[in-house]
């Protein structure tokens, strides 16, 4: 089976529902002491992993979930706390279909504002 690898920047329900996978929380401890959360936050967290069917919850770091489990066949969506991680990195849902650098948020905004209808 592939193994689909939620994480806390990527909880989307949606994600490949009709496929036959394993779907792994991962929750490594050395992204929260570089990124703290509250407890409320951890815990919003785990009310919304609830509502994922059959998923399972690993913390620890990535590639000890990997070599622990012989998992192959990885994916993941792609963020910029994941760059370590090894498999097929799919692309994240977005708002607006914008894209190149903005200095600031506005000049930002100024570019999605007409998505908005």
């Amino acid at each position: 089976k592939p193994s689909l690898i939620y994480t806390f920047y990527n909880m989307d329900l949606n994600w490949h529902p009709d496929k036959d996978a394993n779907r792994i929380l991962l929750l490594e401890p050395t992204h929260f002491k570089k990124f703290p959360v509250s407890d409320k936050t951890i815990h919003f967290l785990l009310s919304i992993a609830q509502n994922i069917p059959d998923l399972q919850l690993f913390v620890g770091e990535f590639a000890d979930l990997v070599s622990s489990h012989q998992l192959s066949n990885i994916h993941f969506k792609e963020h910029p706390t994941n760059r370590h991680f090894i498999g097929k990195e799919e692309s994240r849902d977005w708002m607006f279909p914008i894209t190149g650098y903005y200095p600031s948020f506005f000049a930002f905004w100024k570019k999605c504002k007409p998505f908005l209808g």
